[in-house]
């Protein structure tokens, strides 16, 4: 029983003082502007039209009439034009920011209905309901809440008794009429909680959808410092494009797809040795070669993954032969940053770094092939992957390695066939590997690979071809970013 009475009680007190549901809010201020707002919108509208009906109600009814004296009935309705008028000016000027901005329109309609109950004394055929009617009307012009609603009209028809006593009417019918209006102006009026309400439900839907955005760059932006650039970019793109959720978005970038694609392999000589010395080896050498490596291979719009020492990259763009240029573009900076840490490990007396760079192209699976937990793995699987691998294990043979120099790009024989489909013709070495005794585990077909030298031609020649593709919007970027 007392919680049913303590229900009623909410519901009443809320019905009176609908602003109540936004004080413990932020948005209280905002309601306000907004009420301001519409307030202002409003009494713009009906000061116009009451001046226009003022006017219009002497030329079409007191005059046809014949109400007199004439003079008196035009000043009348001239100074409601006036009063009407001057509400309008006073609303369309900044004085209607003010605290205080009901103010003007509060004295304008008090004054609008208290000169109609005189209209009764002065010509008795007038209907006497109209003075409630301007009550309502201007109680509802008012837009406010139902207890500031029935104290105004309270208030207006106090002021209005008199001359509806001096027009002669009966006490019963004018309390009866009072009765009637402020019943009307509750049941009106209660829309005015409808709106509070709407309000309140829309903002707490709009910050609800505020703090899930938030949430989401969040969480994004978290999965993003875990991931590959090439990888987060996707991730960026799809949920622009497709405004998909995260978590739908995450799956659909990291499916593993089959695709023909570019490999990188580049693994560090001599590291077990040189791990040994964390400090000059680890720290002054290897974590600064790695970490401009991967940004080489990411800048070219490659995938990296490191193990270790290893530095593994694929590039899986529609066509293998703009995945292979990013390789080799991939692979000749990685030798540049090689070749310039060196000259500065050399001149800090710090362990140089030396690292071949194989490169393969093939079908692979790439994507994730792991879950979605902590088994997350963003790789390639695939012939050309295996194939690196084990070349790697061929580079350490005496007879290849005594003819490979230091951060050489070693290519699979379709790497240099796909080279001349495109017209590129680089300065290669080919080693036949049967010559020099050396087999490729697992792969004993492939015995011919090519060596390229970091020379500034082959540099250059591969940067030019590139750099022309990509005027001609032929790198597959734009492609990249549509199909996102």
């Amino acid at each position: 029983m007392a919680s049913t009475a303590m229900r009623l009680f909410d519901r009443v007190f809320t019905y009176l003082f609908p602003l109540s549901l936004l004080e413990p809010t932020p948005w209280l201020d905002m309601w306000k502007e907004k009420e301001r707002n519409d307030f202002v919108s409003a009494v713009r509208i009906f000061f116009p039209i009451a001046a226009a009906l003022y006017l219009a109600h002497y030329w079409l009814f007191d005059l046809p009439m014949g109400l007199e004296p004439g003079v008196n009935w035009l000043l009348f309705r001239v100074s409601m034009v006036l009063i009407a008028v001057l509400a309008l000016i006073y609303y369309w000027s900044p004085l209607h920011k003010v605290r205080a901005y009901r103010a003007v329109a509060v004295v304008a309609t008090t004054i609008f209905s208290v000169s109609q109950s005189w209209v009764t004394v002065f010509y008795p055929a007038a209907p006497w309901l109209y003075c409630f009617v301007f009550v309502v009307v201007s109680a509802l012009i008012l837009r406010t809440s139902v207890i500031k609603s029935t104290a105004f009209a309270l208030v207006i028809i106090a002021l209005q008794w008199p001359a509806l006593m001096k027009a002669g009417l009966a006490v019963p019918e004018v309390v009866s009429a009072s009765g009637v209006t402020l019943l009307a102006l509750v049941v009106l009026r209660g829309a005015y909680l409808a709106d509070v309400r709407y309000f309140l439900l829309n903002q707490q839907n709009i910050d609800a959808q505020r703090r899930n955005i938030e949430l989401n760059i969040e969480f994004t932006d978290r999965i993003k410092s875990f991931i590959p650039g090439q990888i987060a970019n996707r991730l960026e793109r799809h949920l622009k494009y497709r405004g998909t959720s995260v978590v739908s978005a995450i799956y659909e970038v990291l499916r593993p797809r089959k695709l023909e694609i570019a490999c990188l392999f580049s693994d560090i000589r001599g590291f077990t040795e040189g791990s040994k010395d964390l400090d000059a080896f680890i720290s002054e050498s290897v974590l600064p070669n790695l970490k401009a490596c991967t940004d080489a291979v990411e800048i070219n719009g490659g995938i990296p993954r490191k193990i270790g020492d290893l530095m593994f990259a694929y590039f899986d763009y529609p066509s293998v032969h703009l995945n292979l240029l990013r390789a080799i573009l991939s692979g000749l900076e990685i030798a540049r940053i090689n070749s310039d840490l060196n000259v500065t490990n050399a001149n800090s007396g710090h362990s140089e770094i030396e690292r071949f760079i194989l490169i393969s192209v093939g079908e692979a699976i790439v994507g994730n092939i792991g879950g979605f937990d902590s088994s997350v793995e963003i790789t390639a699987l695939g012939s050309p992957v295996n194939f690196l691998s084990r070349l790697d294990e061929a580079t350490k043979h005496p007879e290849l390695r005594k003819r490979l120099e230091s951060s050489d790009l070693l290519l699979c024989d379709r790497s240099l066939s796909l080279l001349k489909e495109m017209g590129v013709y680089p300065t290669v070495v080919s080693l036949d590997l049967e010559d020099l005794g050396v087999s490729i585990r697992n792969f004993p077909d492939k015995t011919v690979v090519h060596a390229m030298r970091p020379s500034e031609r082959n540099r250059d020649l591969i940067r030019a071809f590139f750099d022309r593709l990509k005027e001609e919007g032929l790198t597959g970027d734009e492609d990249r970013s549509e199909a996102a």
